[in-house]
């Protein structure tokens, strides 16, 4: 189907100008000139279409079609034996010139067509890095201004606090005072850890063994023990190269956001391979998965699909990560929920 697509009407050229050549044999002697130089048609053709392999072949076609008329049947307009064969090496010629300015041609524009896509991705990692060094710098001159005089209005409504019933409405309205400026520090606690993140010291780690720490603290979460928390790994070992410490708070992020997408009765899978030279540890949760938009900004600060997010917790992870020469990819898992890919270099076997 794709080589009749492709080579269909020139099929039929070269079968129209064959068909004339015969036909025509008795009189009107002086058309076939014209119909030789017609032939040049679906050889160019051929060779757009097909590169260099495709202006060979229907140039050789045209020559097998042409070569009865020319030396087999009596044509007092086709010329001299030379003049035959030269015009059979020109249409050789003609196929493999188009075809290779084709190919060239086809070469040139998918380079062009690959250097847009890696200048493109190179501005948006540009501007990515921007926003976050300036995301950074901003975030710690915040934290550092605000966290002070938040630290006395929490000492003051809990000294308030000791002088009203829990039920009484002023303890009530302290009540909430308290518990959004313990929001708010941890908020402010996420910008430090966002602005002050650095690579650390990388060695060899157990990566299955992270998995498993963290899968027990999903379970021992106050908010998420009813979540199912599950390692699957391959049967051999699943070391990489990073700093391990960080790297457990990485999963534990992935996880606490897979365990919130997935709700009460949701489920949580790391799955640990090794590819290459790499150690793969994939995070699937039973949510809803990831929109277009969320993949797009995944790792952007301020983004997030939680109504109090602050898209911090991914944007923290997204660079450790990044700083240890490893990558953070979101998904989709088999059966529709979201999977975030933790991919690191995978440590020399002992």
């Amino acid at each position: 189907m794709i080589f009749l697509r492709t080579y269909g009407l020139i099929i039929l050229l070269v079968i129209l100008i064959t068909f004339l050549h015969y036909t025509h044999e008795s009189h009107l002697h002086e058309l076939h000139g014209v119909y030789k130089l017609f032939f040049f048609l679906p050889i160019i053709l051929g060779g757009f279409r097909g590169g260099k392999a495709g202006g060979l072949l229907v140039s050789l076609a045209v020559g097998v079609a042409f070569y009865p008329h020319a030396f087999i049947s009596s044509c007092s307009s086709c010329g001299s034996t030379v003049d035959k064969i030269i015009e059979m090496a020109l249409y050789l010629g003609v196929g493999l010139l188009t075809g290779t300015l084709s190919d060239h041609l086809l070469h040139a524009r998918n380079d062009l067509q690959h250097t847009l896509t890696e200048k493109s991705a190179m501005e948006a990692e540009l501007m990515r890095s921007t926003r976050l060094a300036a995301v950074g710098q901003l975030s710690a001159g915040l934290a550092h201004e605000i966290r002070n005089p938040l630290a006395s209005i929490q000492g003051s409504a809990e000294v308030l606090a000791d002088d009203f019933d829990p039920q009484h409405p002023k303890g009530r309205m302290l009540t909430i005072l308290m518990d959004e400026a313990r929001r708010l520090n941890a908020v402010l606690t996420r910008f430090l850890e966002f602005a002050r993140v650095e690579p650390g010291e990388r060695e060899s780690f157990d990566l299955q063994k992270e998995a498993h720490a963290v899968a027990d603290m999903i379970r021992h979460h106050p908010e998420f023990s009813s979540v199912v928390c599950n390692v699957r790994a391959e049967a051999h070992p699943h070391r990489a190269i990073g700093n391990r410490e960080q790297i457990r708070q990485v999963l534990l992020n992935l996880a606490l956001n897979g365990a919130m997408a997935s709700g009460p009765e949701g489920k949580i899978t790391f799955s640990l391979q090794n590819r290459a030279n790499q150690c793969w540890c994939e995070v699937i949760d039973t949510g809803s998965g990831f929109t277009s938009e969320a993949r797009q900004q995944f790792g952007t600060p301020f983004f997030s699909t939680k109504t109090q997010g602050t898209g911090l917790g991914l944007a923290t992870s997204l660079k450790i990560v990044q700083d240890q020469s490893g990558t953070l990819e979101p998904g989709s898992s088999a059966l529709g929920g979201g999977k975030v890919t933790l991919k690191l270099p995978l440590a020399p076997a002992e």
